[in-house]
Formats: C-alpha cells, sequence, structure tokens
C-alpha cells in the first residue's frame, strides 16, 4: 500500500488514533510497514495471499498470548477489510549477531532460556488450531526438488567449480533429511535475527512476523540460532521442551546453510534481497 493512501485509511478506520511522527518502511519482503510515534506498527501485506491471510494471523497471535511468555504482537487494530492491521510497538533491537556478541553471558542465558519455553509452547500448538489460523502443510520433499532445481539453474552459472561441488555435497546430505513421515509442528516459519527483538531494559524477548507460519519439521525454528554460534544453538535445544528427536540441532544447522542456496536463488528470481547477500552467507556458512 502507498504511504499516503495507507496514512489515510488509518485515519478513516480508525479516527481515534493521532500520531506526530511516522515511518514507512517498505523493505520487507511481504508487507509495507508504517510505525507511528514509535509507539504503533501498522503492516499492510503487497499480495493478495497475504492479505486474505492477515486475519487468521492476529488470530492465531491471540490464541498464543496467554500461552507463551515472550512479547509477540497483539493486533488491536484490524481494518473492516482485512487489508491491514495494527498493534503496540514491541520494545527491542534486532538481534542480529553483532548485537549478540555484545551481550553479558548472562544476558545470553535469559535469551536461551526464553527462546526455548517460547518455541516449546508454539510447537504444541494443536495442529486443529494451526490450521484454522492459516497455517498450511509444508511439502518436503518438494520444497528441496525446487531448491535443487533453482539452485542449478539460477546460481550455479554464477560460482566458480569448486563452489558448486560443495553445494552438490551439500544438496546430497540434505536430501537424506527428507522425511515426508517425519512428526511436525505449527511453525513460525522465519524465525531470524529480525524478528527477534531484545528489550534489554526489561531482559525480555519478543517475537514478530507470524507471516511465514506453517506446518513442518520442529528444526526449522531452530535454523536462525546457528548465526549467533554452535553453542548457543545447543544449548536452545537441551532446554526446549517440544516434540524433538535427536537430529533436530543437526538439520538445524543443515537448514541455517541451505538458507544462503535459497537466498542466491531468491535474489535471481527478483525477490528483495540480492545475490551478493546470499553468496556472503554462502561462504560464511559453509567455511570457505
Amino acid at each position: 500500500m502507498e504511504e499516503r493512501l495507507f496514512l489515510r485509511r488509518i485515519r478513516e478506520e480508525f479516527p481515534d488514533v493521532t500520531w506526530t511522527s511516522h515511518r514507512y518502511l517498505t523493505h520487507g519482503w511481504d508487507h509495507a510497514v508504517l510505525i507511528l510515534d514509535e509507539a504503533l506498527v501498522f503492516r499492510a501485506p503487497k499480495a493478495q495471499a497475504y492479505r486474505d491471510a492477515l486475519p487468521k494471523e492476529a488470530r492465531l497471535l491471540r490464541y498464543l498470548q496467554p500461552r507463551v511468555d515472550v512479547g509477540i504482537p497483539d493486533y488491536v487494530f484490524e481494518s473492516a477489510d482485512g487489508s491491514f492491521a495494527g498493534y503496540r510497538l514491541l520494545a527491542g533491537r534486532e538481534l542480529d549477531a553483532v548485537t549478540f556478541g555484545r551481550l553479558f553471558e548472562t544476558e545470553k542465558e535469559r535469551i536461551a532460556e526464553q527462546l526455548a519455553t517460547f518455541l516449546s509452547a508454539l510447537h504444541q500448538t494443536p495442529k486443529s488450531v494451526a490450521r484454522d489460523c492459516g497455517a498450511s502443510e509444508q511439502d518436503p520433499r518438494k520444497d528441496h526438488e525446487d531448491l535443487v532445481r533453482d539452485v542449478e539453474t539460477l546460481a550455479f552459472p554464477r560460482l566458480a567449480p569448486r563452489e558448486v561441488d560443495v553445494i552438490r555435497a551439500f544438496l546430497t546430505e540434505l536430501a537424506a533429511e527428507v522425511n515426508p513421515t517425519r512428526p511436525t509442528v505449527l511453525v513460525h516459519g522465519d524465525l531470524d535475527a529480525e524478528h527477534i527483538l531484545w528489550d534489554a531494559e526489561n531482559e525480555q524477548v519478543n517475537i514478530i512476523d507470524f507471516s511465514d507460519r506453517s506446518i513442518g519439521d520442529p528444526a526449522l525454528d531452530f535454523a536462525g540460532l546457528p548465526a549467533y554460534g554452535r553453542d548457543f544453538a545447543q544449548r536452545v535445544v537441551e532446554q526446549y521442551r517440544g516434540p524433538s528427536d535427536e537430529g533436530t540441532l543437526r538439520r538445524a544447522h543443515l537448514y541455517f546453510r541451505r538458507g544462503s542456496l535459497q537466498t542466491m536463488a531468491d535474489a535471481l528470481q527478483g525477490y528483495p534481497c540480492t545475490f551478493e547477500e546470499g553468496y556472503a552467507e554462502f561462504r560464511a556458512r559453509f567455511d570457505l
């Protein structure tokens, strides 16, 4: 939604909402965002599929509110046509690797504990509730086949022979973990640095953007944690009380590396990321 139209729609739908300043953010993949007076966040889906899913995302968050200890959005403003919604800004700074590295060990412990508790609760959500809130079943075999096709046709021509060999070996390893019969759960689906906020003043983790929720492998929600170090990811898994198996952490590390390949392929298909970003992630995550 264009900035002026977005502001006008908020005034029309919610005349009691007033503000003196705003920030308009468009860098997100799926939503345009307005932040009013650094106090309210309004999100407008860019595509019809996400627009249709927004009321269901709000419904899921209302279900989760009393069941999780971390902060999550509470959509107190929803437009009549479902085209946008708003919640009170959750405090905190995006937990990127640099920010994480500067924290005290006691803070890291607190974050690990809160993430483990949050994922334990999220992953125990009944599938009937998840489906009612718009979470679709993942197809791991198709997802893997799509990734292989995209990487081979789009990324390989831009890579050196040794890099191609490394990726081929990795894709073979990843294929061995594709198991459509593995138990699945409701997953956040995009739990990485930009969606994990750390409110240092209150020692509180806040989690945002549930628009990529789905039903899939629990390990998917641990895939962003290796960015903070192998030991931290293991610490979270050890405190986790949801459905898991002895391969959860191993698959999380595989999915972490897979993400860099996905970014390269997505960039070459016109998504709002760059091949250079994905390539840098690939070199770092594969220790090249």
